[in-house]
């Protein structure tokens, strides 16, 4: 069939599959109906600007978004390190949110700059039509409780809000700063970053009295006893962090949650809660609760239980309550200065220095053995160098942190790599190439690569000459190598780039910066490090774009030098939290 026969109705259905970045690449410029179809009657378009090339963002701004901005539903942008200073971009381009006047969704990822974060606070009034609002990885160091109050309060004035996701860090911690406003339409919120003090607890739940899901931190650490309970009847899903001194204060707050169906907490405490006073808590007060997942942390300096007190607390947790009724099950697992009690999940993302010591489960099918199975990452380079039992196998990873040189004992637990998306590699002394080219050869899906090298050895130039699989993130900033110009040309010929998006990098001068542009052909975005200053503090983002604005050029000499020498249409800054490390936005 024809695609340009097909009916209007059944385009619209077709077109609803797939963002807005795709549909305007694909299919715009087929003809002259398909592209007033495109401007004219379709309505729902979402943009995931996070994933675009930086010319294709330029296209779709500068091209379509002016002619179809009534008719977008959703925008995601992001200032990561793949597209830094996009959210700068788009206010250029778009110097209002307003003219979104159907957006439903928005989200902002990896947000920097206090002057963009300011700005979208004071637009959201304009976007009444507003759902779903999300602020992802955000660090804004010099955002105080002023501008906080004002983003909440703004956020809490939407009418049709109904989900948030709020992850905003600055400088320091500090309790989130709970709005004035009540808001009748969220239900869902996340507040990933700051703590929520219990004695204010009551206040949040006040202002958003139709709260369904929380996620959040909960500080319970403070002394004093001024906290009263009030009934969260509206509460069916938490998911939480909790900082507490004793168990009381914990279950006095969840007691008042009746109408709890799903529990996920994760408490750091100097005292267990044990599996008599959970099934008390259970059974009186949280009557519909049916997922439970819980992962309980000592807090103390010393750590070390006796055997008997870790037999009483697994013990707690094998009444028919807990093996029968629910068929929950704990496991204890512990190592150096470490000690975790938790619900037995389907995976397990295991991290640190060493695999536990001791590990015991309330389930008689559950062992250590099975345990490993279900790991999806190791990030302990030295486990081929620990004793480990032979029938230890890790079948399912898709992230992994090894050291050169690997021995045999490596290969038998780690058989199967096919799945390994993301390496972390150590290089030593005895780097053999022919062994890492046999270690590659079993990664096919290799996408992320991280190199590490210690400062006092030399970089093995020889890695180069490996051939590697499609590398799409190239992390070389752990090398502690600085790139001469030579030592970049030969980079930029491995099979290690030919593939590379973006790549973080340490080099000897500005020159090596644009060998590495010249030659990479599908580099899009580069971090890198020319200097061994390191200096770690907040500075604003300068930037060049391709327009004529002369007013936000950056006038510090290795940018303006970046500036005169790559094409303009490249976006250039001065990484907001290291002012040594300089981004690049290609292409």
């Amino acid at each position: 069939m024809n695609f340009n026969l097909l009916p209007n109705e059944i385009l619209l259905a077709f077109f609803d599959y797939l963002n807005g970045n795709d549909l305007l690449h694909t299919f715009y410029g087929l003809n002259a109906r398909i592209n007033a179809f495109l401007y004219k009657q379709y309505q729902c378009y979402y943009f995931k600007f996070s994933v675009l090339s930086k010319r294709n963002f330029d296209i779709i701004y500068q091209q379509h978004i002016p002619l179809i901005s009534d008719d977008i539903l959703a925008l995601h942008l992001s200032d990561s390190d793949s597209n830094p200073g996009q959210s700068n971009l788009l206010f250029y381009y778009s110097p209002s949110l307003r003219q979104f006047t159907h957006l439903r969704s928005l989200s902002l990822s990896h947000l920097r700059s206090k002057e963009i974060l300011l700005k979208v606070s004071i637009e959201l009034s304009y976007l009444v039509q507003l759902t779903h609002l999300k602020f992802c990885v955000c660090y804004i160091p010099d955002y105080n409780e002023t501008d906080f109050e004002l983003l909440t309060s703004n956020i809490w004035n939407l009418p049709n809000l109904t989900y948030c996701y709020f992850d905003i860090r600055n400088k320091r911690p500090q309790s989130f700063v709970i709005p004035s406003k009540i808001t009748s339409s969220l239900k869902y919120l996340s507040i990933m970053t700051e703590k929520i003090k219990l004695n204010s607890i009551n206040r949040l739940f006040q202002c958003t009295p139709y709260l369904k899901y929380l996620r959040a931190r909960i500080d319970c650490l403070e002394h004093n006893d001024d906290y009263i309970g009030s009934s969260f009847s509206t509460l069916t899903n938490l998911h939480i962090f909790i900082m507490a001194s004793h168990p009381s204060k914990i279950i006095s707050f969840l007691r008042n949650i009746p109408n709890l169906h799903r529990l996920n907490i994760r408490i750091a405490t100097c005292y267990f809660i044990n599996g008599h006073q959970w099934e008390d808590l259970i059974r009186n007060y949280l009557p519909k609760l049916r997922t439970f997942h819980l992962s309980m942390i000592d807090l103390t300096i010393d750590p070390l239980m006796t055997e008997e007190r870790i037999n009483e607390l697994m013990n707690s947790f094998r009444t028919s309550f807990w093996i029968d009724e629910r068929r929950w099950f704990v496991r204890y697992m512990s190592k150096k200065y470490f000690i975790r009690f938790g619900t037995v999940s389907k995976a397990f993302d295991f991290i640190g220095d060493t695999l536990p010591s001791v590990f015991k489960s309330t389930d008689s099918q559950d062992s250590i053995e099975k345990l490993y199975t279900t790991m999806s990452r190791i990030s302990d380079v030295t486990l081929a160098n620990q004793s480990i039992a032979s029938k230890i196998c890790f079948p399912k990873l898709n992230s992994l942190s090894v050291k050169c040189p690997i021995n045999d004992q490596y290969w038998s637990m780690i058989s199967n790599l096919h799945q390994v998306s993301s390496l972390s590699l150590h290089l030593s002394t005895d780097f053999s190439q022919s062994e890492l080219q046999a270690f590659l050869d079993r990664m096919p899906h290799l996408r992320t690569l991280i190199i590490h090298q210690d400062a006092s050895l030399p970089f093995p130039m020889a890695i180069f000459n490996c051939t590697f699989p499609s590398i799409h993130y190239l992390h070389l900033e752990n090398c502690k190598h600085y790139f001469n110009e030579e030592d970049c040309t030969i980079l930029s010929h491995s099979s290690l780039t030919s593939q590379c998006k973006q790549l973080d990098i340490l080099v000897k001068n500005r020159q090596s910066i644009i060998i590495l542009i010249n030659k990479m052909t599908n580099l899009c975005a580069l971090r890198a490090r020319f200097t061994d200053e390191k200096i770690f503090e907040y500075e604003p983002s300068r930037m060049r774009h391709n327009v004529t604005d002369e007013t936000i050029l950056c006038k510090d000499e290795d940018i303006q030098w970046m500036i005169d020498q790559l094409p303009s249409t490249c976006i250039i800054t001065r990484h907001p939290l290291c002012i040594n490390h300089i981004r690049i936005w290609l292409k």
